[in-house]
């Protein structure tokens, strides 16, 4: 389904958040285009009109994730008052989002693997975005920091990365004090 098109089909995203609890419950291999038509009290043919397949479909439901997650980081952050809270805020939600990613979708190695390129596509694109949007933050300071925000933005989105991947490959959320200790390093260091 081309961009916009969520605007243009009524149904869109009545589609994608009943996909978005079918992947969740039975994972991608499992879920079926008539698990998700049966949720929706439509014909599996009705799907087709709005998504060619189960491939377009799950990925369309990443990419609605990765929108919910920036409206909803967006709206968090202009509640928080100083540069440092407001990477505490996104480092916060980061977390939480990517362990739920994680455990909500239970793709397995070679379900990644098979949709590598889509994968790393849209995996691209939210790094870009994150990568802006800390660069905004970093922007509002009026410190003098030792590196431009969009090298800052790109190192912070690189060590968070790194602090999130060793929790979630153990299967645990990063405790708030270790994500509290990682953005005073960072930020501190950054204006040292």
């Amino acid at each position: 389904m081309a961009e916009g098109d969520t605007d243009r089909k009524p149904r869109t995203h009545e589609i994608l958040q009943a996909a978005q609890e079918a992947f969740a419950r039975h994972g991608y291999k499992k879920t079926t285009i008539e698990d998700i038509a049966d949720r929706l009290g439509m014909v599996k043919s009705a799907l087709y009109y709005y998504y060619r397949n189960k491939q377009e479909l799950f990925f369309a439901v990443l990419e609605h994730e990765v929108d919910l997650f920036f409206t909803k980081v967006r709206g968090l952050l202009s509640s928080a008052n100083t540069v440092e809270e407001k990477l505490i805020v996104y480092a916060s939600h980061s977390n939480k989002f990517h362990q739920d990613f994680h455990n909500l979708y239970n793709l397995t190695v070679d379900e990644i693997f098979q949709n590598f390129e889509d994968l790393i596509r849209i995996r691209n694109i939210f790094l870009s975005q994150n990568i802006q949007l800390i660069m905004e933050v970093l922007e509002s300071d009026d410190g003098n920091p030792i590196m431009p925000p969009s090298r800052a933005a790109r190192l912070f989105m690189d060590m968070l990365g790194g602090v999130l991947q060793s929790y979630h490959l153990e299967k645990q959320t990063v405790p708030e004090k270790d994500l509290m200790a990682f953005i005073s390093i960072f930020y501190r260091g950054l204006y040292r």
